[in-house]
């Protein structure tokens, strides 16, 4: 019960935290990747639709990058009693 708790706090506070700074670099790193396209190409607003993925890949990448810590509390005896070094 409290291993299966803790992962999916763990997994949860990576998440929510992690969703508006991701969402806010993405519109800000595609608005200047359209500003600067258009400034490039003579006023066309044309951008590759990758770009709209690059959120979500990093958000994805992240979720991963937490889930490897998930089976931690596996190899501990308590793991409701997270220990300090």
């Amino acid at each position: 019960m409290p291993r299966a708790v803790l992962g999916r706090a763990l997994l949860l506070e990576t998440a929510l935290p992690l969703a508006p700074g991701v969402l806010l670099a993405g519109i800000g790193g595609g608005a200047i990747g359209l500003w600067y396209a258009a400034l490039a190409e003579g006023g066309c607003w044309s951008a590759p639709w990758a770009v709209l993925l690059v959120p979500v890949a990093v958000h994805t990448a992240s979720l991963r990058a937490a889930a490897t810590a998930v089976p931690l509390p596996h190899r501990t005896p308590r793991p409701s009693e997270p220990r300090y070094a």
